[in-house]
């Protein structure tokens, strides 16, 4: 019986510390609230708010827009996004990863399909 339950223990914390890790590589990047969005950007390190609101967004709608250093930073620090080259664009909203592409034109259309300036 002992036995049993130091296996069922181990198991629970090895599916905790998978659940946690994802959660902490998305810590910061998710809003508290529903219609606010986090952009990851990977090697294109123009895109901001400015560049945004030139686009069509509403840039009161993107909390947080973080660059990783490299390709290599990304894919270690944030490994559950899968990001595979670069430039890479993540958008993050209240739940987790909403969208992933290597187009920055496909995520405009994305977010501008969503958070369209007023």
């Amino acid at each position: 019986m002992k036995k049993m339950l130091i296996v069922f223990t181990m198991t629970m914390i090895a599916f905790l510390t998978g659940c946690s890790e994802e959660e902490q590589q998305l810590k910061g990047l998710v809003s508290d609230k529903e219609g606010i969005y986090g952009l990851y950007v990977v090697g294109d390190e123009e895109v901001d708010g400015s560049k945004l609101a030139s686009e069509g967004i509403d840039p009161s709608k993107i909390h947080v827009i973080y660059h990783p250093k490299s390709l290599e930073v990304a894919q270690d620090s944030f490994s559950s996004a899968e990001i595979e080259k670069s430039p890479a664009y993540v958008v993050i909203d209240h739940k987790g990863i909403a969208f992933k592409t290597y187009d920055y034109d496909e995520m405009v259309e994305y977010l501008k399909s969503r958070i369209a300036s007023k």
